[in-house]
């Protein structure tokens, strides 16, 4: 079980980790709430999803391909990676006091590492 994780960082991209992250999420709330009233908006913060989601499925299947991770259903992993960063990232965002960055990386990572045949600790590297 030596296997050095080379997509286990990622999990950290998808949040805000650090101030360029941070900053990111801030631009990126923008058009959420925007896109709520507005069609145009909604259609581009609809296409970043889809880069976004294409950015996480492409690593994924690289992980598979190399063997470093089990077959998984990509897409549906993909939404979920996601779905979880953005509820766990909006939530570090407002500071909430009941979710810090390790608890946040902690859950995503285990979904991820069951589906994948990971190890169950986080990789710190």
């Amino acid at each position: 079980m030596g296997r050095r994780i080379h997509g286990g960082r990622r999990p950290h991209r998808l949040l805000p980790t650090d101030p360029e992250l941070h900053q990111d999420w801030r631009l990126w709330q923008e058009p959420w709430v925007r896109a709520l009233r507005d069609e145009t908006t909604r259609v581009f913060a609809v296409d970043l999803y889809t880069q976004l989601h294409g950015w996480v499925s492409d690593a994924i299947r690289r992980g598979i391909a190399s063997g470093e991770f089990s077959p998984a259903d990509v897409d549906d992993l993909s939404t979920l990676v996601l779905s979880l960063s953005d509820g766990y990232g909006i939530r570090l965002m407002l500071r909430d006091p009941t979710v810090t960055l390790d608890s946040a990386l902690a859950s995503i990572w285990r979904h991820v590492a069951g589906a994948l045949g990971l190890p169950a600790a986080v990789p710190t590297d």
